[in-house]
């Protein structure tokens, strides 16, 4: 049984060369011994056959998230940090958010980013959440 991945690979090298009709039963017998669960041809060839009658049932995609609790509290902190409210008035007020976000992509980790970048696709309620988390922030004077 192989304990490092640089092992296991070195395990399967004789099993993984080759073309052929039997290519993938001699992967599955190689994934069976080097990985432990057979401790010999024969026993991981009966291993393999098995497997090959009870196929595993396709996984489920998962869904994307468009955005996590923890990065709406990134999103707020560094709104809070890159807005003044005093200065924010309805007419400057999508400008001001413009800059402020562009300053937070060039700060953040890449999750923070992708939510930025997705912000242009969100709806006028999911905005206004934004703002709404920024301003209570500033005014609390929360940090994270």
């Amino acid at each position: 049984m192989a304990k490092t991945r640089e092992e296991y690979t070195a395990c399967m090298r004789p099993y993984m060369t080759g073309g052929g009709e039997d290519k993938r039963e001699r992967f599955c017998i190689g994934a069976k011994i080097c990985s432990g669960k057979a401790e010999n041809e024969p026993e991981a060839k009966n291993l393999c056959e098995v497997s090959a009658l009870e196929p595993k049932p396709p996984k489920k995609p998962k869904k994307e998230k468009i955005c996590q609790l923890k990065d709406l509290a990134a999103v707020g902190a560094c709104l809070a940090a890159n807005i003044d409210l005093s200065s924010l008035t309805p007419s400057n007020m999508q400008q001001t958010f413009e800059v402020a976000l562009q300053k937070c992509t060039s700060k953040q980790s890449a999750s923070v980013k992708r939510l930025y970048q997705k912000a242009e696709g969100m709806d006028a309620r999911q905005l206004e959440a934004l703002k709404t988390i920024a301003k209570i922030q500033q005014q609390s004077g929360a940090s994270l």
